[in-house]
């Protein structure tokens, strides 16, 4: 039995509507990130993710580090500690930069930033 053609053009609009759906939703899935905290940087130093990833940045050097936002905006910052681990979850674009109070500023040093697609 054959469709008539207003039913497979519907069809077909149906299928590629559920193609672009399913691309689009995997495009912007959250990409969860480790940043290494080395003696004096951040690796990598640009984290790139999507809304709603989680970031944890890793102590993996021998110094005590912590990572403190250069606009807050209501979050908070991680304790300073040689071991261990620090998370925040983004759930909005934007830049977020960030940096080590004992080992650089917002503008030099040790600093990093994520950048929230």
């Amino acid at each position: 039995m054959r469709l008539p053609v207003r039913a497979r053009a519907f069809a077909g609009a149906l299928i590629l509507l559920c193609a672009t759906i399913a691309a689009c939703s995997d495009s912007n899935a959250p990409d969860n990130i480790t940043v290494q905290v080395k003696d004096n940087s951040f690796d990598p130093m640009t984290a790139t993710v999507g809304t709603g990833a989680t970031v944890t940045w890793n102590w993996a050097g021998a110094n005590q580090h912590n990572v403190t936002w250069v606009n807050t905006s209501g979050t908070s910052n991680s304790p300073t500690q040689a071991t261990g681990t620090f998370t925040r979850t983004f759930s909005n674009t934007g830049t977020y930069d960030y940096y080590c109070t004992l080992h650089g500023t917002a503008t030099t040093g040790m600093r990093g930033s994520v950048v929230v697609q």
